[in-house]
């Protein structure tokens, strides 16, 4: 199938921005109810959010200080924040927009009403409400934009290189969460157990992972949930393997894009194959940020692999 390289890079971070701003929704939710239970202070909840999913010399340049109205407003509805909710859509629906030709008009129709909506907001929008609904709201319309691009689109390139971008971002986010709990854990500035248990919740894990470990909420039990649980949908193992597949879903004609997507198939599996002999003995070591940090590291080259093969122009991409 023939495919330009701005149609590939516009589909990959469609994948790519949708997943975070989901990922960002769930976890900005999971933190804003978990402030009755903390020990700490709430600038210093807040301050854990903003070194999570966002840049904190940006934020204390703009706002200074980590009050509830400040962090919210960065996080959710600053168009001068990449990884803000807004600019988020904003990027997805952009790329979008660029080749709605090519996609089914449920999506632009979903990804287009969530940005309208969202722009029109305002921080006491969310404060004078209800945070959870507002997040939720945003969780919803994005599992439908998700649900309606798997219940309609072809499997077709189109349809893996959305997958790839998907999938290589749930990995690098959750890569990042399991950092900032083993940092946060380490600095026993939280109580262990609603800090854990906030993790598991901000991916929807906490139904399956009492499922299997009952009462037992520990945190090398919760690491290698997330780590290497292989049928969990949102575990970094999962997202290697679903990785994988889709890059070797894509049939360029071009044989050398070919041989590129095949070796990018190959790295995403060697790592889960890294994964898959990791044990308890290695969660519990002293080497386990070191093994997040290079599964980040696999995330970051990965990215500028498929930049570099199948869209080294970045003058005419918007994302």
């Amino acid at each position: 199938m023939v495919m330009m390289g701005r149609t590939a890079e516009a589909l990959f971070w469609i994948g790519r921005y949708t997943e975070r701003t989901e990922n960002h929704a769930r976890l900005i939710d999971v933190y804003y109810h978990i402030r009755e239970e903390k020990e700490t202070s709430s600038d210093q909840s807040w301050s854990r959010l903003i070194d999570t999913i966002g840049d904190r010399t940006a934020f204390t340049e703009q706002y200074g200080s980590f009050t509830e109205q400040h962090v919210l407003q960065y996080i959710t509805l600053d168009k001068n924040n990449s990884n803000s909710l807004l600019a988020c859509t904003n990027h997805a629906r952009s790329n979008l927009r660029n080749i709605r030709e090519k996609m089914p008009a449920e999506l632009w129709d979903i990804m287009n009403g969530l940005y309208l909506w969202l722009k029109e907001k305002e921080v006491r929008d969310i404060t004078n409400d209800s945070p959870h609904l507002f997040y939720r709201f945003i969780r919803d319309t994005l599992s439908m934009f998700q649900g309606a691009a798997t219940s309609v689109m072809p499997r077709q390139n189109e349809w893996h290189f959305v997958e790839a971008g998907r999938y290589l971002e749930r990995a690098e986010n959750l890569l990042r969460l399991l950092q900032s709990l083993c940092h946060d854990y380490a600095r026993e500035e939280l109580s262990s157990y609603p800090l854990m248990l906030s993790v598991l919740k901000s991916v929807s894990g906490y139904e399956s992972y009492r499922r299997e470990h009952a009462d037992t909420v520990n945190l090398s039990s919760i690491i290698k949930f997330l780590m290497l649980h292989e049928t969990f949908p949102r575990s970094v193992s999962f997202s290697f393997q679903s990785l994988e597949r889709s890059l070797q879903g894509i049939q360029m004609e071009d044989p050398d894009l070919n041989l590129a997507v095949h070796r990018l198939a190959k790295l995403a599996g060697k790592v889960k194959a890294n994964l898959a002999c990791m044990d308890e003995e290695d969660i519990l070591s002293g080497k386990l940020e070191m093994t997040l940090s290079a599964l980040r590291e696999s995330c970051n080259v990965m990215g500028l692999r498929m930049s570099k093969v199948f869209f080294p122009s970045r003058e005419e991409v918007i994302a």
